[in-house]
């Protein structure tokens, strides 16, 4: 075992984040050393810390994450070379399961995860596999490709409804977070014929997402979501959910219009109810409903991350909404605050956090 240690802020239990230096693990043939130096923080990472939903402790949480090479694997280096920059890929996928044959990574049947099944990316370095890294165009900024894992998941999700970027169209986005605003700016450059409505009940993010061409919609009382309800019942041909509660599920629902196709993206925070009006309105209405949760990821052979990856190349910049950058030493008070406003404690405006481990 080295002697090398490395600064890591680990999640020791529910709602409390040190930073202390772990043994540094020895490097196997097929894996990088990656000096961390930007990684996001998700909105998965305020329940996994704050909400007792980490699956074990200790844990160092961050799965978006990019740096650059300082060490090579022996049977790496035709791959790779020391100063690379790369971004990672954070599922660890089994390569033995039915989905895994099939080259359907996301949907592997037993996979690990950096950041959340195991270490991730809120370190000052981290070993990586190999095949999770991508090397990086020279010239991109390296906080644009840190937020390259959320911003190809709503790449994934926006492609589920096969706009024509010759036809006018109309989608509705509910929830103007990263991915809802990174997704509009993604209609705006591949679809511009489409025309976006962004819902969500933050003043404070609609004002990014009206900047960025989308007609945006506050329901930020009952007043103003049953107005919403009643006024925009079985309108829109697309939906997308990127909230994660059970009623803006329930409500993508009611306002699909007929033969529409919802799209249901959001990590849902409780059980969802459909009430029997809600399921009949399902079938009468013949809608399709379609889940998903991560992207296609397939190396350097084109999947989501080699498109987000030319998207940021041709002037796409995810960076922009990143609202605060913070040091190891903060990420336990920043949760705190992120958790306190989640739960409207306190208010916290802010789009995305970046995690600079070696600034």
């Amino acid at each position: 075992m080295s002697e090398f240690k490395i600064r890591s802020a680990v999640l020791e239990r529910n709602k409390k984040i040190t930073v202390r230096n772990l043994p540094e693990e020895e490097l196997s043939p097929f894996e990088c050393e990656v000096k961390i130096r930007a990684a996001g923080l998700c909105s998965s990472d305020i329940a996994r810390a704050y909400d007792n939903g980490a699956y074990d402790y200790p844990l160092v949480m961050g799965h978006e994450l990019a740096g650059e090479l300082i060490r090579v694997g022996q049977n790496a280096q035709d791959e790779f070379s020391i100063g690379d920059k790369v971004c990672v890929f954070p599922l660890l996928p089994c390569f033995n399961c039915p989905s895994c044959e099939q080259k359907h990574y996301a949907l592997c049947h037993d996979y690990s995860y950096y950041g959340s099944r195991c270490n991730g990316g809120f370190a000052d370095r981290l070993n990586v596999n190999k095949w999770n890294l991508i090397k990086l165009p020279d010239g991109l900024n390296i906080e644009d490709c840190a937020l390259l894992e959320p911003t190809t998941v709503a790449l994934h999700a926006i492609e589920k409804f096969c706009l024509d970027t010759e036809k006018p169209s109309q989608i509705c986005i509910l929830g103007a977070g990263f991915l809802g605003l990174i997704a509009v700016q993604i209609i705006n450059r591949f679809y511009p014929k489409c025309k976006v409505i962004l819902v969500d009940r933050n003043k404070y993010k609609l004002d990014i997402g009206s900047k960025h061409g989308a007609n945006c919609l506050w329901v930020g009382d009952s007043i103003s979501w049953e107005s919403f309800l009643s006024e925009n019942a079985n309108r829109f041909d697309n939906v997308v959910e990127f909230i994660g509660l059970p009623k803006t599920f329930s409500a993508a629902v009611h306002i699909a219009s007929p033969k529409g196709l919802i799209v249901w993206a959001g990590n849902i925070t409780g059980d969802l109810n459909l009430a029997k009006s809600q399921v009949s309105s399902i079938l009468r209405k013949e809608l399709t409903i379609l889940g998903t949760w991560n992207s296609i990821y397939k190396g350097t052979d084109i999947c989501d991350w080699t498109k987000t990856l030319d998207l940021i190349s041709n002037g796409l910049k995810p960076s922009e909404l990143i609202s605060l950058r913070i040091g190891l030493d903060e990420i336990n008070d920043t949760l705190a605050k992120l958790y306190a406003h989640k739960t409207r404690v306190k208010p916290f405006e802010v789009i995305k956090i970046l995690v600079r481990p070696n600034a």
